[in-house]
């Protein structure tokens, strides 16, 4: 797993008023992309582009399982839902700690890909 070289700058007084947006971010991802306010909170725009990568893991996961029942190997991909949820879970868990920790194996795709701004 690489590591990130990415520098947050990331202030207590975010992480303090942005815990409970960066734990909306992993129930409804977009509900922060609406809000000005919280747009401009480092730590609540990178909860957000970590639930956006477990969105896009989670839906892999419904199509290839959907897809792969077909051919009778859709159990293998439905692990990929089962690996979501750990992963959200392990989200909501840094969310609700204040740690801005990208998620194991997926969670510098969010950066990679630029998937907020």
């Amino acid at each position: 797993m690489a590591d990130s070289n990415r520098v947050l700058n990331i202030t207590p007084e975010e992480i303090e008023s942005g815990k409970v947006m960066a734990f909306v971010a992993y129930l409804i991802f977009f509900v922060p992309l609406l809000m000005e306010d919280q747009r401009k909170n480092k730590f609540v725009m990178f909860h957000t582009e970590q639930s956006i990568v477990v969105v896009i893991v989670n839906v892999a996961g419904i199509v290839l399982g959907t897809i792969g029942s077909f051919f009778c190997i859709g159990v293998v991909f439905y692990l990929l839902n089962l690996f979501a949820l750990v992963l959200w879970i392990m989200g909501v868990i840094n969310a609700f700690g204040g740690k801005a920790t990208p998620l194991p194996l997926v969670g510098q795709f969010g950066e990679k890909f630029n998937l907020v701004k």
